[in-house]
């Protein structure tokens, strides 16, 4: 038997390698493979044995010499095939075992450059021996190395269903290898919608639940070639698909739902802020000089379903502040970071989950209608899923100076309000339709979501705020079509308000 070994990430290479010569099979590789190797004492010969031609234009061709292509295509119980071997005395290989380095982009790198690192022999390499996995066994990952040596070791060979399932994993891998490209491709072309759309995920961990207990889920994470491809890299945006887990049990598919709000309302703002979630409205949010003071306003503005709730935090988790959370009970609190003294608090309420972004977010002027094509892959598309389908659209991102406001009555606001009304607008957004928020000294003390009329939701905001609606500001998601929303806030005191115009002019 033959194996042809040709990985770029090394992990576990030599001991595979190792195992596979005591059971008898034959190793080839190229250069750098054969190399790592022989530095373990393992001996491979070279791909030019099986070629018998040198590895010309930098080698992209040595992997596609058809005698590679014929060794593992050909079915071991087609009289055809083995005669064609035979005639051409090409010999027979038997395991595949390919990885090759994730497609990337990096900024001042032409076009042709970054073209050249596409790995077009091995990923045809990888095609070719998942097609015939029942006489091929191909191996991409590392983490299906072990599986299969104590399989073929107890068993004396690798089962049917183990080759199908790696064959799976090599063509998906081959999958989002190619969809990472033509992702790159297409974002300078400004082609965000095409025919054809393979969309590259990567696995993260498997969760508790999904949206009901009786619903299976699992959580993946966006591969983009602008971005690195490994957990807590250098991000472009905190992520929940690259933080870190420091404390507490698995996470639900409803829990995440929250904590994305949660990050992405605390990160909407420059200063420091904290927003409280429960069922992925914003039940707190606030602005303050301190972390501390913006949590306490936060908690102030609906203290009651606050217990329970998610909290976000733009700026690390200090003692101060980890003393006030540990007072009540969160399901999960999520930071760029922890200090020393939060997390020795935080760790005496092991109920609590405390999640780590590894991101400072600094809030980008930046609009999908005028995004710069290149900039493109670091904001996927969102995706949202319906039955039979799934519906794509650009994210809800949008520059504070690309909105035109208008004031549309005779008095103008004053500088108080026009802060509150552009903190309540950035609020606003995170609500549930029909919403309504109430804002005042950059906090949110009332709100009104999943009405079925705006004036359901003003009065809902109204309630919330109570004698607090004296002197803040208003920010509804849509017009009002009618008078009787505003002559309520009006009455409660609202001062100023900030809604879209009829024919999406902002107006406030």
């Amino acid at each position: 038997m033959r194996a042809l070994i040709s990985v770029a990430n090394r992990e576990g290479v030599t001991r595979l390698a190792q195992e596979l010569g005591d059971l008898g099979v034959s190793l080839f590789s190229p250069e750098n493979t054969r190399r790592t190797l022989q530095e373990a004492g393992i001996q491979a010969a070279p791909i030019e044995e099986l070629t018998q031609l040198p590895a010309i234009l930098d080698g992209k061709l040595q992997k596609m010499h058809y005698t590679l292509l014929a060794g593992i295509m050909a079915r071991r119980d087609h009289p055809r095939h083995k005669e064609d071997l035979r005639v051409h005395q090409i010999e027979p290989i038997d395991v595949v075992v390919i990885n090759f380095p994730a497609f990337s982009v990096k900024q001042g790198i032409s076009t042709t450059e970054i073209m050249e690192q596409v790995d077009i022999g091995s990923e045809t390499l990888v095609r070719a021996a998942a097609s015939n996995f029942s006489d091929v066994l191909v191996l991409v990952r590392p983490q299906d190395y072990g599986l299969v040596l104590q399989e073929w070791r107890e068993q004396g060979e690798v089962s049917e269903g183990t080759r199908r399932r790696l064959a799976a994993i090599a063509f998906q891998y081959a999958a989002s290898y190619a969809s990472v490209i033509a992702e790159y491709l297409r974002s300078s072309g400004g082609d965000l919608f095409p025919d054809e759309l393979t969309l590259p995920l990567r696995y993260v961990q498997a969760l508790r639940y999904g949206e009901n207990p009786q619903q299976r889920a699992a959580l993946y994470r966006w591969v983009m070639p602008s971005q690195p491809d490994t957990p807590h890299g250098a991000c472009v945006e905190p992520s929940l698909a690259t933080s870190e887990m420091l404390q507490g049990e698995e996470l639900s598919y409803n829990n995440l739902l929250d904590l994305n709000v949660a990050i992405e309302a605390a990160s909407s703002f420059t200063v420091p802020a904290v927003a409280i979630i429960k069922h992925t409205n914003p039940c707190g949010l606030a602005c303050g000089d301190t972390l501390l003071e913006a949590y306490q306003q936060a908690h102030a503005g609906d203290p009651i379903p606050a217990s329970g709730g998610i909290v976000g935090c733009n700026r690390e988790v200090n003692g101060d502040v980890a003393h006030e959370l540990s007072q009540l009970f969160y399901e999960a609190v999520v930071a760029p970071s922890f200090s020393k003294e939060a997390l020795s608090l935080l760790r005496k309420k092991p109920a609590m989950r405390l999640i780590a972004t590894h991101c400072l977010h600094k809030p980008q002027k930046r609009s999908t209608h005028g995004l710069k094509k290149e900039l493109r892959p670091e904001y996927p598309l969102d995706v949202r899923s319906i039955q039979g389908g799934l519906l794509l659209q650009t994210p809800d991102y949008q520059g504070e100076q690309e909105i035109e406001y208008t004031v549309v009555t005779e008095r103008d606001p004053n500088l108080e309000e026009v802060t509150d009304l552009m903190f309540a607008w950035k609020v606003v957004r995170l609500v549930k339709s029909n919403a309504i928020v109430l804002a005042h000294k950059l906090s949110l003390i009332g709100v009104g979501a999943g009405q079925m009329s705006r004036l359901a939701s003003v009065q809902l905001a109204l309630e919330k705020a109570g004698s607090r609606a004296r002197g803040s500001v208003l920010a509804a998601d849509a017009y009002f079509p009618f008078p009787d929303g505003v002559e309520a806030a009006a009455r409660a005191g609202v001062t100023a308000i900030i809604q879209p115009g009829e024919l999406g002019v902002t107006k406030k």
